[in-house]
């Protein structure tokens, strides 16, 4: 019987203490116990968030079609800054059924092609199954054919019946997605997610950290650096306000907090309850003595820097890129600070490879 409890209290340090660094320390963490609360507290939450909100727009959407008139476009547009917004709390999670779907490049490709969009229509001729249709379906073409002009002149545009098929098309592509990785998620996927402990690149830690910087990225590059002409080759940049997420309903500096927020949760581990997530592991690291600087301090404190430069900016945020004044231009800079801390520093303390080459954006 001894000889049993000894073999369990083994295994279970095999568990708890699942770290040990070059230099032989024990890290006292359980992963296993951080990625059950990734998947179980924040992201099938999250998912079952943006479905919801989906399904709602496909409602409202579908009452739009049925009988256009400013009340029903009004509930369509905040419906859409819904599930915006929940796209925002989805975002990070772009690995596993949300890979399979390649749901971010079909959800949210921005900015949206709206020349090919009024042409297709008028020709009543399109394929958003097509790889090539990434860029006039989803969030954006859905926010450019709700909000491009006054409501009333909307209203008249959608007496026309391709106006209204494409719109309907574009939503149910949209809804059938969110719908499909939330099925999987909640039918086997968190499970196999919770117990797929280690470090390599098909660990769970490394798909966590791997997303978590992409979707940073995107935040720094594709929702204003881009814009700013930040990556620009020309000799003269020029500066695309259009560019901005949510360009026509004028969402995109909501957005973009809503974004730097929910990054800044999913380091803590903190979803609807307040659980072990990269903050913690870093802690772990830095008490053990395996790591020599308090990371999370760093980090935190950089995300309370950026969003005191978000509470400097104001709406139309489109506006700051068109006048690249400097309350955006220092945004962008307290932006880049913290890609050195996440990109590197983090992924470096916890034996993450970066396996991704920079993105250009969702």
């Amino acid at each position: 019987m001894k000889k049993i409890n000894l073999i369990v209290f083994i295994a279970f340090l095999a568990t708890f203490f699942s770290c040990e660094t070059d230099s032989n320390v024990s890290v006292n963490f359980s992963q296993e116990e951080m990625l059950s609360n990734y998947a179980n507290n924040l992201i099938v939450p999250a998912f079952e968030t943006y479905k919801a909100s989906t399904n709602s727009l496909k409602e409202k959407i579908a009452a739009f079609t049925a009988s256009p008139s400013e009340e029903t476009l009004n509930a369509t547009q905040e419906a859409l800054k819904v599930s915006y917004t929940a796209w925002s709390k989805v975002n990070a999670y772009q690995f596993g059924p949300a890979m399979g779907a390649s749901l971010l490049s079909n959800s949210n490709t921005f900015p949206t092609k709206y020349t090919d969009i009024e042409s297709n229509i008028v020709a009543n001729n399109w394929n958003l199954t097509s790889i090539t249709a990434n860029n006039k379906k989803g969030l954006p073409a859905i926010d450019y054919l709700l909000s491009n002009q006054e409501s009333a002149a909307i209203v008249t545009a959608f007496s026309d019946e391709n106006r209204k098929r494409y719109l309907t098309e574009c939503v149910a592509d949209l809804d059938n997605r969110a719908n499909s990785v939330y099925e999987l998620w909640v039918n086997g996927y968190a499970a196999e997610f919770s117990a797929n402990t280690g470090n390599d690149p098909s660990s769970a830690l490394s798909f966590i950290v791997n997303e978590y910087n992409k979707a940073y990225e995107r935040c720094k590059n594709q929702r204003v650096g881009y814009p700013l002409a930040k990556f620009s080759s020309d000799l003269t940049p020029q500066v695309s306000p259009m560019s901005v997420e949510s360009y026509y309903n004028q969402a995109s500096l909501s957005l973009l907090v809503s974004n730097i927020e929910s990054l800044e949760n999913i380091f803590k581990g903190k979803g609807e309850n307040d659980g072990e997530g990269l903050a913690d592991y870093l802690d772990a690291y830095y008490e053990s003595g395996a790591s020599e600087k308090d990371l999370t301090a760093e980090i935190l404190n950089q995300f309370d820097v950026i969003k005191s430069k978000l509470d400097a900016c104001n709406d139309p945020f489109s506006d700051h890129i068109s006048n690249n004044d400097q309350v955006v231009n220092d945004l962008y800079d307290e932006l880049t600070k913290l890609v050195v801390l996440i990109k590197s520093d983090m992924s470096s303390v916890l034996s993450v490879k970066i396996t991704y080459q920079d993105s250009d954006g969702d």
